[in-house]
């Protein structure tokens, strides 16, 4: 049985858009391809749509409206007032298995698939908002093993801020959060924004993914949840303003160099407090 088959429209309104879009192409003897026509997208967009991996965009909604005299608009205009959706991780996972790109920002911390354990158990700690905090850390972890599994294939960028290198957990789980991402900047591209510099980051964390198909989506993190950007402006939004950010950082190069030195400090430290426990 296809996703399409499978979706119930009575667990969503984002759901019942997408039954209702395949009910009405099959209601006028219509070929997927017909309908990417009027949506001005391809066969797998409305694939896409109809199997619920991907929203309607109200430009998309307008256009069928108008075709077919529908309430797509309507409908759409619910499911964004109404609903935060209630599977926005899986959406998210969806979306970065098979991924050809995944680029990500997260203000002042290291992002996914970075972290190592004990850096996201003392974040997720540290929030206090998580009631269950070894099932969140199990579940970073794998998301973490799901992106890294993919490299080469998976292009991996982030930028990160340089207070995210000095994170307020113990030296030894600073010294080993810092060698991770510096053996990671091996294989995938990190690029450090010096402390004290301006830039539109605080306007909110986000992920761009390049998907197996080649659709361009974004992933804006909400304090409990996400939310996933279809709409082509906002994502070409999201796109520019990571750029916008990436002007500010150093070179790959300069930002291995930084972590090194860090790294180097800490090491500095801990061999002089174990000579002062020895002498002392």
């Amino acid at each position: 049985m296809s996703a399409a088959n499978e979706l119930r429209p009575e667990d969503s309104f984002w759901n019942l858009i997408a039954v209702y879009l395949r009910m009405e192409r099959l209601r006028r003897g219509l070929s997927q391809s017909q309908v990417a026509e009027i949506i001005q997208a391809d066969k797998q967009r409305v694939a896409n749509t109809e199997a619920g991996r991907l929203n309607m965009t109200s430009v998309q909604a307008e256009q069928l409206d108008e075709a077919w005299g529908t309430l797509f608009r309507v409908l759409r205009k619910y499911a964004v007032t109404l609903g935060r959706d209630q599977e926005w991780w899986k959406q998210l996972i969806d979306f970065e298995t098979g991924a050809l790109i995944v680029k990500s920002y997260v203000s002042k911390y290291i992002p996914v698939p970075f972290q190592t354990e004990t850096y996201a158990r003392q974040l997720l700690t540290a929030r206090r908002g998580v009631r269950d905090i070894e099932a969140a850390v199990k579940g970073r972890m794998a998301r973490s093993s799901l992106l890294l599994d993919q490299l080469p294939k998976l292009d991996l960028w982030a930028l990160i801020d340089e207070e995210a290198l000095d994170p307020p957990i113990p030296s030894e789980a600073k010294r080993e959060q810092l060698q991770v991402l510096l053996d990671l900047t091996e294989r995938t591209s990190v690029r450090i924004i010096p402390a004290r510099t301006w830039h539109i980051g605080g306007e909110g964390n986000f992920e761009l993914i390049t998907t197996s198909t080649g659709a361009n989506v974004g992933y804006m993190w909400a304090q409990l949840g996400g939310r996933l950007v279809h709409d082509a402006p906002e994502v070409r939004e999201l796109a520019l303003r990571y750029d916008r950010i990436g002007a500010k950082a150093l070179t790959e190069h300069g930002s291995q160099e930084l972590i090194e030195q860090k790294l180097e400090r800490l090491n500095e430290h801990r061999v002089a407090q174990e000579q002062q426990i020895r002498h002392g």
